[in-house]
């Protein structure tokens, strides 16, 4: 077999036009299609890398006040396309008036959390008299982790004033895109003391966490296990009866062009490459024919049959791996423009073509494979040939 690679080899060395035609011809079918992976990597993979450094874009929050109990909340919780969930008390009674060492400040929205948040980048307030505060509450009011704060609640009772004070440690600052506003992240059970109170079912010497007993909440927010599960969780939990707000609209569009974008690289693949797999095997057959005088005069001087069919396959994965480093490098090139002349634009500063080493290792591969099974027919008549048609003379 070390004879028969040095033989193919030295054939196409002796024939350096035709195998370099052929080797051009198959660039010019792979580097565009090398480049239209780059392209769908680049674009679908800056605007996948946009929502999921986004953690709203997993975030669906019910936007309507509901009765739902635990086991609802715990089935919920359950589920497989559900990363995480945290229910809430009624909106109205979700805010709560802060004071600090400098003074009082005004209302703030209360939103529940828990640890493993990822509005919070898996932190969370762990305990009901801890809370996270969101970046511009934070700026506003110089706070630090350790920080003390006193959360106070008022109601009318009886015609009487009554108010709850609730002190409150700052547990940490809030990445500034959780939460666009001022707001404190709390623990459930900071929440429910405050909805017990505003219902007068608590005192005004209430403590964080106390409770008036078993109830049922008003919603939940949760974040879906990766963002494809949104639109699916989002449909699956309107159908239920709970309408929620969620970004599965701008998700489901982004799937949806990756998923079109798949099926035009692959029919655009199959086409270009099912063409040239064709128009080698002939010109692989042809060599064939024209190579038959030299291959039955090998087997004359005792070449094996196995030797001789793989001379066509040798050569044709010669010219398909020459063929897949040319187009590689013409796509890699091109991409250097493309990236050049769309820098800032559609995927912002992320490149427009991102043309992998798993995309290149691919192409070359599935490029040598292909060109070695286009060769089979060459090899099949490279094998029929009989030894005694070398000593025809032509």
């Amino acid at each position: 077999m070390g004879l028969t690679l040095r033989l193919a080899l030295a054939d196409l060395r002796h024939r350096p036009v035709l195998a370099l035609c052929a080797a051009l011809g198959l660039a010019a079918v792979l580097a565009p299609l090398i480049l239209l992976a780059g392209l769908r990597e680049g674009v679908i993979g800056g605007l996948r890398a946009a929502l999921l450094e986004d953690p709203r874009a997993t975030e669906i929050v019910t936007i309507a006040n509901r009765d739902i109990g635990g086991g609802t909340l715990a089935a919920l919780a359950a589920r497989g396309d559900v990363a995480f969930l945290v229910p809430r008390t009624r909106a109205l009674s979700a805010a709560i008036q802060i004071e600090e060492p400098g003074g009082r400040f005004g209302r703030v929205e209360l939103l529940p959390s828990a640890p493993g948040d990822p509005l919070l980048r898996g932190a969370g307030p762990a305990r009901a008299g801890e809370v996270i505060v969101s970046a511009s509450l934070a700026r506003r009011l110089s706070l630090a982790p350790g920080a003390a704060l006193v959360g106070v609640v008022g109601r009318v009772s009886g015609g009487e004033r009554q108010v709850l004070r609730l002190p409150l440690t700052v547990a940490g600052i809030a990445p500034p895109e959780a939460a666009p506003r001022d707001a404190l992240f709390a623990a459930v059970p900071l929440l429910v003391t405050v909805e017990d109170f505003l219902d007068g079912t608590l005192g005004e010497h209430a403590a964080p966490g106390d409770s008036a007993g078993p109830r049922a909440f008003a919603g939940f927010r949760l974040h879906a296990a990766g963002i494809e599960a949104v639109p699916s969780l989002a449909a699956d939990l309107a159908a239920q009866g709970l309408p929620v707000a969620s970004r599965a609209e701008e998700v489901g569009a982004l799937l949806r062009l990756d998923r079109d974008l798949g099926l035009l690289f692959a029919i655009l693949a199959g086409m270009g490459g099912a063409g040239y797999v064709v128009s080698l095997a002939v010109g692989m057959w042809a060599q064939v024919e024209r190579q038959r005088r030299d291959l039955a005069l090998l087997a004359l001087f005792g070449l094996p049959r196995a030797a001789r069919r793989a001379v066509p396959v040798v050569q044709a994965a010669a010219i398909g791996a020459g063929g897949a480093a040319l187009g590689a490098a013409l796509a890699l090139a091109a991409e250097a423009v493309l990236n050049a002349a769309f820098a800032g634009g559609v995927t912002g500063e992320r490149p427009v073509s991102l043309i992998t080493p798993a995309i290149l290792g691919a192409a070359i591969v599935a490029t040598c494979a292909g060109a070695m099974l286009s060769a089979a027919a060459g090899a099949l008549r490279a094998a029929a040939i009989e030894p005694a048609e070398g000593l025809v003379q032509e």
